[in-house]
This record gives C-alpha cells, structure tokens and sequence, in this order.
C-alpha cells in the first residue's frame, strides 16, 4: 500500500512539474511576441515622428525661401519686383531735386522715377530704421502689394538695404490733392465743385475696399489731402496703405497734436487711447472732406486768433446757415451747387467726425450719399 502511496505521489510530481514547464515555456512564448509587437509599434511611431519632423522642416525650409525671395512669395504678384538701390538711384537721377515730388519730406521724400521700358513710376524713401529687419518689411510690403483696386496706388516693388528701404508706386499723373488745393500756382487750374465731388466719391470708394472687402479688414491708418493722388480724370487713387507701420514715432507723434493744439485728421479715440479701427478712417475721411469743400487745411493761422481748426472756423457758418460761405473762393462762379447740396455734404462731414466711433457711418454707407449728391444740379 505504502508503495502504491509513493507511486501515485511520483506520478502527480511528475504531472505538476510537466504541467509547470508547459506554463513557464508558454509564458517565455508570449514575452517574446510581446516584446516583437513592442518593439514593431516603437518603430513604426519613431518612424512617423522622424518623417513629420522632416516634413515639417522641410515646409519651413520652402516657406523660407519664398520669404527671401519676394518676387516668389505668395503675397506678391508677378509683376512686383525688388530693385537694387543702384537701379533707384539710375531711375530718379540720382534722386535728384528736379524729380521731388511735393509730399511730406519728414517721412523720407517721394521721387519721380523713368523706367528702361519709358513707364513712370514714382519712388517713396523712408528714413532709415535698424528695427525693421528685411523679412519683416518685404512681407508688409507683399501684403499691401496684393490689393489691387482702381482708387488705390498700386506697388510697382520696393527695395530694402541696411536699412534703407523705399517703395516703388505706380505714377498718378496730376499728383497729390494737397497741391491742387493748397498751392495752386497764379493764374493756375483750380478744381471745380464736380471735379471735388468726384474725388471724394472715388476716395471713399478706395477706403470702403479696405473696410468691407478686404479679410481681414484694413485700417488705412493716415488719410489725408498729401495721400490722395489724382489722375487724368481727377479720380482719386489713395496711397500709403500700410505706409504708417514705417513713419518714425516721433513723426506720428508730431502728427497727433498739430499747432495750436488742434488734431488734424487724426480720430480723437487715437489721440487720447491710442485705438485705431475703420472708424477712425472715417473720421480722418470727414476732415479731409470738409478740407476739399472748403480749400482750407485742417489746421491754419489766423492772424487774429493765431492757429484755427476747420471746425472752429466752420461751425459757426454751419450754425447761421452760410452753407455757400463755406467753399473754396477758388471754385469757379459757374459751377456752385445750390445750398441744399452743401448742407448734405456738411451734413455728411460731421455725421463722419462723430466723438463717438459707433455714431460714424460705414464708408459704403458715404460712398451711396456721395454718388447721390454728385447728381444733383449745380448753379449756372
């Protein structure tokens, strides 16, 4: 019996060592295919994280080379070139006096240039800056290059080397608008009451593109008479979209507060919370507006009074009716428009120069009054 025993616990020893290796030979089996699929999946994400990173730079490698090379980019057109300084210098003879255009000097200078292929062009220089670095300025300059509208300027190209930079505009062939209302020469063609209907209407037509059609929308930022450029028809073409970014600080701080404290064109949310938005281009739109009803500057010296906004000069005539008082003596006898069209378009200058930005009409809202009122009849 005892035997039987010992048999029988032999054979159970020998069944649990069996059943013992079974388990341990299998357990050695699954870590080793765990360890291969471990292993498969480490390599397979390693792979995609090694082609992402050099698909990734190699995006950024080709996105570089676009931005180095403007005349590749996405933002410029075909036609927009990047010219040499020594190119410049040949075009506008050397930037000669005899090519200056009249403008505001204090930005740099604006000068006539003549192309190989006979086209005039005209050529803005902007003082120096060592904080605008090359990239920056010739992807502000792409962007503005890419808008296209009859009422605007359209960039020819620009040019940019240690740190002097310059923009290349199409040529406006009857210049700013600030010459023909303010240094009209003896004797000299002067802007009749349609020829000034027309390039207000044109202009509004210019900003209310950057405004609604636009997307992102554009704040123009400095509208006013030495920015507005007319052609052969005295249609306006508005330049500087953009340009304000590279005006030095000082200038546009000198730009906030004119002589005799007044503003100019300049929206007052500007002046005292430094906020810029599409109706504070309204505001400086009903200034200029006033300025090509009236003939006079923003801002002027009067002899008894010292220096005299438009408004402080202007409200008063408003306020006793004097509509025909209000425009420029230079406008010609034979082409006064009848009182009630004044009014509308005083009217439209302080509904434009509101204190409060959300009172101002949208610029297609002025575009839509202009065009009415450049229907109605003139005084013969």
């Amino acid at each position: 019996m005892g035997d039987k025993c010992n048999s029988a616990h032999a054979s159970i020893c020998m069944l649990t060592i069996g059943h013992r290796c079974y388990h341990m030979h299998c357990h050695r089996e699954y870590l080793i295919i765990l360890a291969v699929v471990s292993a498969l999946i480490l390599c397979t994400v390693l792979a995609i994280v090694v082609w992402l990173l050099a698909y990734k730079r190699g995006k950024k490698r080709k996105r570089s080379r676009k931005l180095s090379n403007p005349a590749a980019s996405e933002l410029v057109p075909p036609s927009w070139k990047v010219f040499t300084k020594e190119e410049l210098r040949s075009i506008t003879k050397n930037f000669s006096e005899g090519n200056r255009l009249l403008g505001d000097a204090k930005t740099g200078g604006t000068y006539s240039g003549l192309l190989p292929d006979g086209s005039r062009v005209a050529v803005k220089r902007l003082k120096r800056s060592s904080f605008q670095r090359k990239k920056e300025f010739y992807s502000e300059i792409g962007r503005v290059a890419r808008l296209h509208h009859p009422n605007l300027v359209a960039v020819k190209g620009c040019c940019y080397g240690h740190g002097d930079r310059y923009i290349v505009y199409e040529f406006v062939v009857n210049g700013p608008l600030d010459k023909w209302l303010h240094h009209i020469p003896r004797g000299g063609r002067s802007l009749d009451w349609t020829m000034r209907m027309r390039i207000a209407t044109t202009l509004a037509q210019g900003i209310a593109f950057l405004h609604d059609k636009v997307k992102p929308h554009v704040v123009h930022r400095d509208i006013r008479s030495s920015n507005v450029l007319l052609d052969e028809e005295f249609g306006a073409h508005l330049m500087g979209v953009g340009l304000s970014k590279f005006v030095p600080y000082e200038v546009m701080q000198e730009r906030t507060v004119m002589a005799g404290g007044t503003y100019g064109y300049l929206a007052p949310e500007f002046v005292y919370r430094n906020e810029l938005t599409t109706k504070s281009d309204v505001y400086s739109f009903g200034v200029l507006l006033l300025e090509i009803v009236t003939g006079r500057r923003p801002a002027q010296a009067v002899d008894s009074v010292g220096w005299q906004s438009i408004f402080e000069w202007a409200t008063p005539l408003v306020q006793a009716h004097r509509y025909p008082d209000l425009l420029d003596p230079h406008i010609s006898s034979s082409n006064i428009p009848e009182a009630s069209v004044i009014q509308k378009v005083v009217d439209l200058v302080y509904s434009c120069t509101q204190h409060v930005p959300s009172m101002r009409p949208r610029m297609s809202h002025i575009v839509h009054q202009l065009q009415l009122l450049t229907q109605s009849p003139v005084t013969k």
